[in-house]
């Protein structure tokens, strides 16, 4: 087996993974009666642990081989999601949810580095080509979950998980371990060299903004849905359809890159984005925000694209998994953590999501001028 085709099944099972627990993680809150603060909570453990934890994963990442990282992940990972099917108080949900957070946080920056590195050494793959799979995960998994939930109850979202990340550790003993000499020389003291770079830090931060709006759609469209009357079979339907509508642009997203520039491109992808969700605040009927779903794989999958191709283009070859690790603490991370209690502040005063969509247009609109105005242009992505 290629490393390619392992890194491609292992992208399908990390996102099937992603896909069964990532957006019923509130449903499972309200499932256990926690309250709007503990759900909040929640909800920002993984951000916050992918915020203080990841860049310094990604520089053992880059030091000690991907190979050998994804392993180690994927297993402890796998193990800490049957923790959430033992009878827990609110302390040991967050004990189980840190523990999970701390393994999971790891694989997808590592993996994207490596999909980098497959696309670098050989011209017939690009990152996105190889991030499909990944969103072919997603699809598939997020319907069948949703059904099983409705027959079963909402702690089978672990019991997927914890299957489908133990298959993709298999799938890690088939990747081939990276030349040492990439590593070797690296110390700690050169991540500042990553850090202060201020086209890098510009860049983080307009992704920090989008996400603090794009939040609601990540952990709060399962509750959006419900406010308007769907069960969790629509729900998974509309995550399903989420997902098939990331394949085709993750396949093209080389294309349309070279075709518009990362500038134009990551403007494009911004602005799909405050479409997205003016159009889920004046939508009242769950069924017909399936055809808004088509806007999500211009506003997440080219946008995560273009923000992977951005910083690999600002960041040493050497600190590809540290550059790629500040991205997911600014997105999964900062971003996450301050959309989930700024959702929740809103919540608590009464407001439903669809409500809260209109703020965050109004908030990720902000982003799109100033990228107009401060972004640099960009040289077309070779």
């Amino acid at each position: 087996m290629t490393k390619a085709t392992a890194l491609r099944i292992i992208y399908f099972l990390v996102f099937c993974c992603t896909g069964a627990w990532l957006p019923k993680l509130y449903d499972y809150c309200l499932y256990k009666g926690l309250s709007g603060p503990q759900s909040a909570l929640i909800l920002s453990i993984t951000p916050i642990m992918m915020f203080a934890v990841q860049p310094l994963y990604g520089f053992f990442a880059d030091k000690l081989g991907h190979k050998k990282t994804l392993l180690f992940s994927c297993l402890l990972a796998a193990l800490s999601y049957l923790g959430f099917l033992l009878k827990l108080d609110f302390a040991g949900l967050i004990a189980v949810t840190i523990t999970m957070s701390l393994f999971y946080n790891t694989i997808q920056p590592v993996l994207d580095s490596m999909a980098l590195q497959i696309a670098k050494d050989n011209p017939k793959f690009s990152y996105g080509s190889l991030r499909f799979y990944g969103a072919a995960g997603f699809a598939s998994t997020t319907i069948v979950t949703g059904q099983i939930i409705d027959a079963v109850d909402i702690t089978a979202i672990f019991i997927v998980s914890a299957i489908t990340m133990f298959l993709a550790f298999i799938f890690c003993f088939f990747l081939k371990d990276e030349k040492q000499a990439i590593v070797e020389n690296i110390t700690y003291t050169n991540v500042w060299g990553v850090i202060k770079n201020r086209s890098l830090l510009f860049l983080l931060l307009c992704v920090f903004l989008v996400s603090v709006g794009a939040t609601t759609i990540w952990n709060f469209y399962s509750a959006y849905l419900k406010d308007n009357g769907a069960n969790d079979s629509l729900v998974g339907y509309g995550l399903s359809f989420q997902g098939l509508c990331e394949l085709p642009i993750f396949y093209f997203s080389a294309r349309i890159i070279l075709r518009f520039g990362l500038k134009t491109t990551l403007i494009i992808t911004v602005l799909a984005t405050v479409i997205r969700m003016l159009l889920y605040h004046f939508i009242k009927t769950p069924i017909a925000t399936l055809p808004v779903e088509l806007l999500h794989g211009f506003s997440w999958s080219l946008f995560w694209v273009v923000c992977v191709e951005y910083v690999n283009k600002l960041v040493n070859e050497r600190w590809q998994a540290t550059g790629q690790s500040l991205l997911y603490a600014a997105y999964f991370g900062a971003g996450a953590i301050a959309g989930n209690y700024w959702v929740q502040y809103f919540l608590g005063r009464g407001m439903k999501v669809a409500d809260v969509f209109l703020i965050n247009a109004g908030l990720v609109l902000g982003v799109v001028v100033i990228l107009l105005v401060f972004l640099k242009k960009t040289v077309r992505m070779q």
